[in-house]
């Protein structure tokens, strides 16, 4: 089978793209924009009040379209997906970072700074920027599973052959990011959310893998 060919208004014959493409390219379009829609305010979400003129709009696509499956299928396999959260219509108010509490085996103890954006150069914020993507995932409660694999990584980054580290506690450090004209804050709260018991084996492990 040849490419299509279509004929321009001075009979000049141009090559055409088949239709299987055109409606791949239609289908891509139509499910990056259903899924790159932001959500609506919380308030929509739950109902607690209706929602109105685009807000309505926002609603009706998160609660049937970014819930068809064939698109959510399609954007996370394929590497399309993204959120606006961001930029509108919520975004974050809480300034929040993580850093990491290494206790040896003779009980002396490190603190491990976990990249944070604020205190890097603007060169190192494009090389890690990812590492406060993956922290906002470690930080949520739905993502949990990950806290362990998280702790031991840390725990690896500060191994001591001598004098391992035998726990980690990952510390959270956030505050509130008041509204324009309001002083803000220059204290952050602070809790130990998740303790782990190192795995001495998997330590070993590493320790070989990176000789």
């Amino acid at each position: 089978m040849g490419t299509p060919h279509t004929k321009n208004m001075n009979g000049e014959v141009k090559p055409n793209a088949p239709t299987w493409l055109k409606v791949l390219v239609l289908l891509h379009v139509i499910a990056i924009t259903v899924w790159a829609l932001p959500d609506p305010t919380p308030d929509a979400l739950a109902k607690k009040r209706d929602p109105v003129g685009t807000e309505w709009l926002l609603y009706w696509n998160h609660r049937h379209l970014k819930q068809f499956q064939p698109i959510r299928a399609y954007v996370s396999v394929s590497g399309f997906w993204q959120y606006w959260d961001m930029f509108s219509p919520n975004p974050s108010q809480t300034d929040i970072w993580v850093d990491a509490i290494v206790v040896h085996k003779d009980g002396t103890e490190r603190i491990y700074q976990y990249p944070r954006m604020f205190l890097l150069s603007i060169p190192e914020k494009f090389l890690k920027e990812r590492y406060r993507k993956f922290y906002e995932r470690v930080n949520n409660d739905q993502h949990a599973f990950l806290r362990p694999v998280f702790a031991q990584r840390i725990a690896h980054l500060n191994d001591d052959v001598e004098n391992p580290p035998v726990t980690v506690r990952l510390r959270r450090h956030w505050q509130q990011i008041l509204p324009p004209g309001k002083t803000q804050p220059t204290t952050y709260n602070d809790f130990i959310y998740y303790v782990h018991t190192v795995d001495q084996d998997k330590l070993e492990r590493d320790r070989k893998a990176t000789l």
